[in-house]
């Protein structure tokens, strides 16, 4: 059975947004087509009490709310924090931990108490002082429950485990012994299944995508996703997919779209007049030749770095989209994506079509939008369903890429 999962998102307490409401995750699930999405800082003691509160459990571990079909997972994001021989800074790499059931998060609330460690953010840190230190902790949260699943999140983006900021040359200097125990891992929006497939330490794991969204907006949730083949609809079997790479297919940004894909500095910073963007090689150092600040090594460049041209990669399905809200107010012309006229031309289309999901891949766009919608939104539709699309610029330096709809990515 094929269902469309997206597992990692934060609430409110992540920061940078308001309180984001369930049922309003659940509605923007089922105009998008998601069928399991994760609910974001299941760990943070409030959050965790909201979530006992609100969803009840409809099959073994996922959860729904009071008479609703859409299923939550019991996510959270981790920052593992340690000191590694031979790296002058602290190793922080960003996690995703999936959680059978709320008897596991409380233990884990418990073992991190012991350990001295502050829960008091949506996205907590798990500091330890040396990798032995590091291992031992993974060890004691994968002896909570064997079906707790701990993956690196957004791997190459800065803060990933073998991002810029890291500059790790294999995971297994992060990891030790329980590097086996990794199965999976997460792109992140600057990278995709190709540039990761050539990075040894990644060639044989589970590639799956999501959309590490801070909104319930028509444009975040599901902006990725991931297909997975599962038997039942239910937390062992996605577990089990992501453990034995039953993943049919994952749904991407360009990487090109991606914040953090270039290396660069954008205009707005100190003695700037205009961005510096380099696509290719950059200065050795990483020092901004206009402002002499240190730039952050884009994912692009980290993956060059990092590839063995002799892997003969695995072959993963994955297509690269964009949200339609976004493809809508480009063919307009217009940047407010909550503009009434957008707006009412999405739902206009969830009038012909299930979900979001179900209009780009399906093949009868033009017959069944014609004369419902402008032939200009019409044309935007089917040239991003045939990957005519590109950005420019690509995104660098925090800012996402800039989107041009109608040419070749």
């Amino acid at each position: 059975m094929k269902i469309a999962v997206d597992l990692h998102s934060h609430s409110g307490y992540a920061g940078g947004v308001g309180q984001i409401s369930l049922e309003d995750v659940s509605r923007t699930m089922k105009l998008k087509g998601i069928d399991v999405f994760g609910t974001g800082d299941c760990l943070f003691p409030p959050r965790t009490e909201e979530l006992k509160k609100s969803l009840k459990e409809v099959t073994t571990g996922l959860f729904s709310l009071p008479n609703d079909n859409k299923k939550f997972l019991l996510q959270t994001e981790v920052i593992f924090s340690t000191r590694l021989k031979g790296y002058k800074n602290k190793t922080i790499a960003h996690h995703l931990i999936f959680f059978p059931d709320f008897a596991s998060i409380d233990k884990l609330s418990l073992l991190m108490e012991k350990w001295q460690m502050k829960n008091t953010i949506g996205r907590p840190f798990i500091v330890s002082n040396n990798q032995k230190e590091l291992e031992y902790q993974l060890y004691s949260i994968q002896a909570i429950d064997p079906l707790i699943e701990i993956l690196p999140a957004h791997v190459m983006t800065p803060d990933g485990i073998m991002g810029s900021k890291n500059n790790l040359k294999s995971i297994i200097e992060f990891y030790g012994n329980f590097t086996g125990n990794i199965h999976c891992i997460e792109t992140g929006l600057s990278a995709d299944p190709e540039m990761l497939a050539m990075i040894p330490d990644f060639a044989e794991l589970t590639m799956i995508s999501n959309s590490d969204c801070h909104s319930a907006a028509l444009n975040r949730i599901g902006r990725e996703f991931t297909f997975i083949n599962v038997t039942k609809i239910d937390y062992l079997s996605i577990i089990e997919a992501l453990r034995k790479n039953n993943v049919i297919a994952t749904v991407e940004f360009n990487p090109a779209e991606g914040r953090y894909y270039l290396t660069g500095h954008r205009n707005n910073r100190p003695h700037h007049t205009e961005p510096i963007i380099y696509s290719d090689e950059v200065p050795k150092d990483l020092i901004c030749p206009v402002c002499n600040k240190k730039m952050l090594l884009g994912v692009k460049q980290r993956c060059n770095q990092l590839k063995d041209n002799t892997i003969k990669p695995k072959e993963r399905k994955f297509i690269h989209l964009i949200p339609l809200i976004e493809v809508i107010a480009n063919s307009l012309g217009i940047k407010t994506l909550n503009s009434q006229k957008v707006r009412a031309i999405f739902f206009e289309i969830m009038q012909i079509y299930d979900s979001e999901i179900q209009l780009w891949f399906s093949e009868d766009v033009k017959e069944l939008l014609d004369k419902r919608v402008l032939p200009k939104t019409i044309n935007s539709i089917l040239a991003v369903q045939k990957r005519n699309f590109f950005f420019e610029p690509p995104g660098y330096d925090g800012i996402y890429g800039n989107l041009i709809i109608g040419g070749n990515e």
